[in-house]
C-alpha cells in the first residue's frame, strides 16, 4: 500500500469537503458557533478507526451562546472563553452533545483560570490534549485584556487535569502552572508548547511506537511562526523537570536551546504517525491564510519535506473573512482517510451578530 508521503509526491491524494461534520456545527440555540476545536479520545487511542470505538471530548475556544433567527442574525447571544462537546462512541456525528457552565442563568466559561500564577480577570484559551490511563490532560494558555495589539495578551501556560469520566461538569478537574510559556526577550520572540501533541505510545495505537510524547510549540516571530518541539513520557507528563526540548542535535533539559524544525505553520496544528514511519504536520500555512498544508517528517522532529498545499478553503458570501488552525482529528477519521478541520472569523467582532454561519468549524477530509 502507498503511504501518504508517496501519495502526496505524486499528487494522488484527494480532499473533499466533509458536510456531516459542518452541519454538526450549524446550531441555532445554546452553542452555536467556536474556534480552537481540540478532540481527545477518552481511550488514549488515536488510531484512525472512525466513531466506533471510543468516546470523545471535545473543546472550544471563545464560543457564542445564545440564538440565532432564521435570518441568520443572532440574538440574545453572549460570548465565553471555552467550552465543550462530548460525542459517545459509536454514534454519528450529529449525536454531539455541548456543554458550558451556567452562572444563575448565564452562561460562563467551563474552565477558569485557578492557579496560583492566575490573575483575576484572566481567561483560557485552548490547546491540546491527551488521556492517559484514564486521565485527561489539557494544556490551556491564559490570556489578560491589553491595550496593544489585538487587545490580548497572553501571560501563563497551565495543565488542567480530568479525573475519569472526563464529562461535565468536571468536577474533579486540577490546574496547575506549566513553565513553558516563554514571554519574548530582546533575543527572540515569545514561545509557546501544547499547540499539538503526538502520543507516539502503543496505548495511542502509533504504528511505530518509541513511548514518548511529543508536545509541539511555536516561536511567534514576526509574520512567521516558528514550529518547535519537546518530548516526555507520558509517566512524567506533570514533572517539569523531566521535559526534553529539541536543540536540532540531542534533547535538551532548556527550553531556550530549542530549535526550529520548520516555519509558515500556525499555532494550532497536528502530527499524526503514517504506517510507514514517516510523520504528517497539518497546520493552516502561513497562520492565516486559504491553505491547508501538509508537510510529512522522517521523525517526530524531523527533518520535514517541502510544503504540500492540501486545500484552499472557501470563504463564506460575506467579505472581510479569513480562515485559520488547520488541523487533523485521527481518531475521528476512517481508513485511509483523514478527517480536517479549520476555521473561519470575521475582520469586523459585529458580522458575527448579522452573519452568524461564519463563526464555526467546518471540515474536509483527505482521502488516498
Amino acid at each position: 500500500m502507498l503511504t501518504v508521503l508517496l501519495l502526496l509526491a505524486v499528487q494522488r491524494v484527494q480532499v473533499t469537503p466533509a458536510p456531516e461534520w459542518d452541519a454538526v456545527f450549524a446550531r441555532t440555540r445554546g452553542w452555536t458557533g467556536a474556534d480552537g476545536i481540540f478532540t481527545i479520545p477518552l481511550d488514549g487511542n488515536d488510531r484512525a478507526e472512525g466513531l466506533a470505538r471510543t468516546d470523545t471530548l471535545l473543546w472550544f475556544s471563545d464560543t457564542f451562546i445564545g440564538e440565532v433567527l432564521p435570518n441568520g442574525t443572532r440574538r440574545n447571544t453572549v460570548m465565553v472563553n471555552n467550552t465543550t462537546a462530548y460525542l459517545p462512541r459509536g454514534s454519528t456525528p450529529s449525536a454531539m452533545e455541548f456543554w458550558y457552565r451556567q452562572d444563575g442563568e448565564q452562561p460562563v466559561s467551563a474552565f477558569v483560570p485557578d492557579t496560583p500564577n492566575a490573575l483575576p480577570g484572566e481567561w483560557y484559551w485552548p490547546h491540546d490534549g491527551v488521556a492517559l490511563d484514564g486521565v485527561v490532560h489539557l494544556f490551556a494558555h491564559r490570556f489578560r485584556r491589553s491595550t496593544e495589539g489585538m487587545g490580548f495578551a497572553r501571560t501563563g501556560l497551565a495543565l488542567i487535569s480530568l479525573t475519569a469520566p472526563a464529562r461535565p461538569p468536571f468536577a474533579g478537574a486540577v490546574q496547575q502552572d506549566c513553565p513553558f510559556y516563554l514571554p519574548a526577550t530582546a533575543q527572540r520572540a515569545e514561545m509557546i508548547f501544547g499547540i499539538g501533541i503526538l502520543a507516539n505510545t502503543l496505548a495511542a495505537g502509533a504504528p511505530m511506537p518509541d513511548g514518548y510524547l511529543y508536545v509541539y510549540g511555536v516561536r511567534e516571530d514576526p509574520f512567521v511562526k516558528k514550529l518547535l518541539c519537546a518530548r516526555v513520557t507520558p509517566e512524567q507528563l506533570t514533572d517539569w523537570t523531566a521535559w526534553r526540548f529539541w536543540n536540532g542535535a540531542a534533547w535538551d533539559p532548556d527550553p531556550e536551546h530549542s530549535a526550529v524544525l520548520t516555519e509558515r505553520v500556525s499555532p494550532e496544528l497536528s502530527m499524526t504517525p503514517l504506517s510507514g514511519g514517516r510523520f504528517l504536520l497539518v497546520y493552516q500555512a502561513d497562520t492565516i491564510s486559504r491553505t491547508i498544508a501538509a508537510r510529512v517528517a522522517a521523525t517526530p522532529v524531523g527533518p520535514f519535506g517541502a510544503q504540500v498545499e492540501l486545500y484552499t478553503c472557501p470563504l463564506p458570501a460575506q467579505p472581510g473573512t479569513w480562515t485559520y488552525n488547520a488541523k487533523a482529528h485521527p481518531h475521528l477519521s476512517g481508513p485511509r482517510e483523514l478527517l480536517i478541520s479549520y476555521h473561519v472569523n470575521a475582520v469586523d467582532f459585529w458580522d458575527h451578530f448579522r452573519h452568524a454561519d461564519i463563526y464555526r468549524p467546518r471540515f474536509v477530509r483527505l482521502s488516498w
